[in-house]
């Protein structure tokens, strides 16, 4: 796929996996904006890639329209890719409803606020590729400190599913990345409740079983490229399905 000139859009673009992608596209000769809320990061990762860097908060009506209207000025937007999101987890009786709110309005309409931004454009014009993050916690989750994030990838699994059924006959093609434990600083930043129903920010070692940014992002393009909906990294993930049918609870 030739993506010279091309306009692309990522929020969650200054860090880890979104700012990989960043630097693919930008590689590929895309137009790339990326956007975050974080603008220490936001500006550096703009300086380093040459990129236009918009701050944006995805729970905010008002910064995604901020965001669709420097985008649109450099050109039709062809792909977006709606990377950013938080991670939470703990006890699941601990952790307050506030915070399921507040994970939910950054992981799932978030998503939808982002996608919702650009898509009515793209429908018009019948072309258009939207990426999904998701992650593999979204395909089967035996992890049972982390509901909460897990729910959220759940439901951006079936957001993707339907909205590539919608899309397809529009010219709109949808990509759900399933990407698993990648070695960024998402996992170590990611808050949790204890069995005190204290919040705290955990440390994590995610050992040697993970992924690299390069190893997801390789992943992606090669998916883009064979035009396949699911992009996981996990393998046999129709046996690991099933697999986890068969889960046991360790609690």
């Amino acid at each position: 796929m030739d993506f010279s000139g091309k306009v692309a859009v990522i929020t969650g673009g200054a860090d880890g996996i979104g700012l990989g992608a960043a630097k693919a596209f930008k590689e590929r000769q895309a137009d790339v904006v990326i956007a975050d809320i974080n603008t220490d990061k936001l500006a550096a990762a703009a300086l380093q890639l040459g990129v236009t860097p918009v701050r944006c908060d995805v729970s905010l009506d008002e910064d995604l329209s901020v965001l669709s209207g420097i985008a649109t000025a450099l050109g039709p937007v062809d792909i977006v890719m709606a990377n950013a999101g938080v991670a939470l987890g703990g006890r699941f009786e601990k952790i307050p409803m506030s915070e399921w709110q507040r994970l939910f309005d950054i992981n799932v309409m978030g998503v939808a606020r982002t996608i919702n931004a650009f898509l009515p454009e793209m429908i018009e014009r019948k072309t258009g590729t939207v990426i999904i993050t998701g992650s593999s916690a979204g395909l089967f989750n035996s992890n049972g400190m982390n509901a909460p994030y897990a729910a959220s990838k759940y439901a951006l699994h079936g957001m993707a599913k339907a909205l590539a059924v919608y899309g397809r006959p529009l010219g709109v093609k949808v990509h759900y990345l399933a990407p698993r434990m990648t070695d960024t600083a998402f996992p170590r930043s990611s808050v949790a409740w204890g069995h005190k129903g204290s919040r705290v920010t955990s440390d994590v070692d995610i050992g040697s079983d993970f992924d690299t940014v390069a190893d997801v992002i390789r992943a992606l393009f090669n998916g883009i490229e064979a035009n396949q909906f699911l992009i996981s990294l996990t393998k046999d993930t129709n046996e690991q399905l099933a697999a986890f049918a068969n889960t046991q609870s360790p609690f």
